[in-house]
């Protein structure tokens, strides 16, 4: 199996050593020594002392903020060997990662149309793999095939996308709450059950083209109101 290092295992980087560790050979690592070993044992996989560990396996994931990514691949430029530098944070463009990183380090963007609790959940991911460079481009495709839907072109787009999505999710939650918070039967929990239940629901229902009457009426409405 091909040898990966992931960096960061917060949230997403943990549902990503869960689903990778059955493919590649793994090492994890974070600055957080106390959430390293954590994971590692829960995962049962190796966690790597510093960053020199893991530039000598060639390939490394980033799972980490963006404000981290830079720092991260300066470091990689001290080591002073050849490394292949994937990175998943969104928001980090692919002509950042080039001119940050140095003649010997190689970086990629793999972003992911996908929120770290429902791939835990078990649902697959869209992965939109950056297209150059094109040699890197292949080994990503490679390692992320077997946990989502691979596309090949300008990753950035994730972030207009993933910005998009969450926007809008996040508007209806708060729009939800404010107007439900007025009525006297809809306590707390009334409303949490309203947004995670009815409001999630159909929206999960709605991306599997698998939605009810009742709210297959509702959308027709809201078209025809869009279309005014």
């Amino acid at each position: 199996m091909k040898q990966i290092g992931l960096i960061g295992v917060g949230r997403m980087g943990r549902v990503l050593a869960s689903k990778l560790s059955g493919y590649v050979e793994l090492k994890i690592f974070d600055r957080d020594d106390s959430r390293l070993q954590v994971v590692s044992e829960e995962l049962g996989i190796p966690a790597a002392a510093n960053l020199e560990e893991l530039a000598n396996l060639g390939t490394i994931i980033l799972v980490v903020p963006d404000r981290e990514v830079i720092s991260l691949i300066k470091d990689f430029n001290q080591l002073k060997q050849p490394v292949s530098i994937i990175n998943v944070a969104t928001n980090v463009a692919q002509h950042v990662l080039e001119l940050t990183a140095a003649k010997q380090v190689t970086c990629i963007g793999a972003k992911f149309v996908a929120q770290a609790r429902e791939m835990a959940a078990g649902a697959k991911p869209v992965i939109i793999v950056n297209e150059r460079p094109a040699e890197l481009a292949l080994v990503a495709q490679e390692i992320f095939a077997p946990i989502g839907k691979i596309m090949l072109g300008n990753a950035d787009v994730v972030t207009y996308i993933n910005t998009q999505a969450a926007e809008k999710a996040l508007t209806a939650a708060v729009l939800i709450e404010e107007t439900l918070r007025c009525q006297p039967y809809a306590n707390a929990e009334v409303i949490k059950s309203a947004i995670r239940q009815v409001a999630a629901g159909i929206l999960k229902a709605y991306a599997d083209d698998d939605l009810g009457p009742f709210a297959r009426e509702i959308v027709r409405a809201i078209r025809a109101k869009l279309r005014k």
